[in-house]
């Protein structure tokens, strides 16, 4: 599945975001926990201490007769509930609190300081214990502290943690939205200006915000690249205008001169048959100039079509004789449905008839001897229009777009065996864009084809 710039945007932000507070949330947690203990066996050293400076200073006075008393008052003043227990190593046990039972500790060994953590009943402890010398006497020194409030406050930092890892991904992906629309904003008009730019506009460019960014460095770039584009394009059509103006003078004069010494009925019947040739040859030329020329006017920046608005069987029987008598030279029928209810229409009166012709012209080349075309026109609740359709050779559907490129045959021989220029339907496929019609075909090859044009309907609101 492919996503969209801001889709892909969004997904980034709130990966990288839900990792950072991921990664910050691990970070934390395990810097509290180490925090946590390291407070509490920082007490527990200062205890420690505390008792043992405590007995050292019994011994120096010989006050060690009263050592489980004092011991024992000594341990009810430690802070934040500390457990005491001393016991002689390898000896009898001088004083043990009463919680300081249910904790199994290991020995901590001599002249080293040992500290564990340990669970009793879910309960979590830390303690720690050390082996003290005082006099010819050797201590086992242990103290512990409840850990259970740090444990709870562990816990709830976790939870903290885990709710806030949804959120930060939804309040991501709301910040990564909003922010990608905010930037894809310029790129958005770029898109819809550079769609909008085709040969008759090409005076168009990408539009500049002046921040002189990436985007505006982009529009330069590619409006730039649209001026040699214009200019190159202009010149082409220039040059196919000026080249099929210079061309239709001699064609004609070629074409008047075979029609002169045809008419003089030469004996000579290869020189008739060769008069012949450039008699057919001189009018196809013709015919191919006006088309050249046709498509240049509209290539160019000229002046555009005269609009007025008219009804469709107006422009239908101005060209209905003319198709009549083209379908008749091939021994082909022709039949015309008209239709019975107005459908008005907002255009070029001359240029829906050259379109109309350009169809039926079409239908006829391509239909052989004994066949029919038929015209018919039709309207519907938007649109207008005609469908012309006949009994030719037909099409394959790979060439249903294809016929309207310039200078495309089906058969892709460029040769004017069939009398055809190859410019037809490229000509009336621009004509009805700037009529805003359209065009749909319905062909297979050896069932004939169907041409229907649409146009919109000024009677009815776009």
């Amino acid at each position: 599945m492919k996503l969209s710039i801001r889709a892909r945007l969004t997904l980034w932000f709130s990966s990288v975001v839900a990792l950072i507070i991921l990664l910050l949330g691990v970070g934390i947690f395990f810097g509290a926990t180490w925090g946590l203990q390291s407070a509490a066996d920082l007490e527990l050293k200062t205890g420690l201490d505390g008792v043992s400076a405590f007995i050292q200073k019994k011994f120096l006075l010989h006050q060690m007769d009263n050592l489980t008393d004092e011991l024992q008052e000594h341990s009810s003043l430690l802070p934040r509930g500390k457990m005491l227990r001393v016991r002689y190593v390898n000896g009898p046990l001088v004083y043990e609190a009463e919680p300081m039972r249910h904790l199994e500790l290991t020995p901590p060994g001599i002249q080293r300081t040992l500290r564990q953590s340990v669970t009793v009943n879910d309960k979590p402890f830390r303690a720690i214990g050390k082996d003290v010398a005082v006099g010819p006497n050797l201590f086992q020194i242990e103290l512990a502290v409840d850990q259970t409030e740090y444990a709870e406050l562990n816990k709830r930092l976790v939870w903290l943690l885990i709710f806030s890892l949804p959120i930060g991904m939804l309040l991501a992906a709301f910040a990564g939205y909003w922010t990608s629309s905010r930037i894809l904003v310029p790129l958005n008009r770029i898109t819809e200006t550079a769609s909008s730019i085709d040969a008759r506009n090409l005076g168009l460019r990408l539009p500049l915000s002046g921040t002189n960014d990436e985007l505006d460095r982009l529009s330069k770039t590619l409006n730039h690249m649209l001026d040699r584009i214009h200019a190159s394009y202009e010149r082409i059509a220039q040059f196919t205008a000026d080249a099929s103006h210079e061309l239709r003078a001699p064609v004609t004069l070629i074409r008047s001169n075979a029609e002169l010494l045809l008419m003089e009925a030469p004996h000579d019947s290869r020189l008739a048959l060769g008069l012949s040739d450039v008699l057919s040859e001189s009018e196809y030329m013709a015919e191919l100039i006006s088309d050249l020329l046709t498509l240049a006017r509209a290539d160019g920046s000229g002046t555009p079509l005269s609009m007025e608005l008219f009804e469709l069987s107006e422009s239908v029987d101005a060209v209905l004789a003319r198709a009549r008598a083209l379908a008749a030279t091939k021994d082909i029928s022709f039949q015309y449905v008209p239709l019975n209810r107005v459908a008005p229409l907002y255009g070029n009166h001359s240029s829906l008839e050259r379109v109309i012709m350009i169809f039926i012209d079409n239908a006829v080349r391509y239909t052989p001897p004994g066949g029919s075309v038929k015209l018919e026109t039709w309207t519907n609740d938007g649109f207008c229009g005609f469908t012309v359709s006949d009994t030719g050779i037909g099409l394959a559907p790979e060439d249903h777009q294809l016929i309207f490129e310039r200078f495309y045959r089906v058969d892709a021989a460029r040769t004017p065996r069939d009398g055809g220029t190859g410019l037809g339907l490229a000509i009336a496929r621009d004509l009805l864009d700037g009529h805003r019609g359209r065009i749909t075909v319905e062909s297979q090859l050896g069932h004939g084809a169907s041409f229907r044009v649409a146009f919109p309907r000024a009677d009815v609101k776009p």
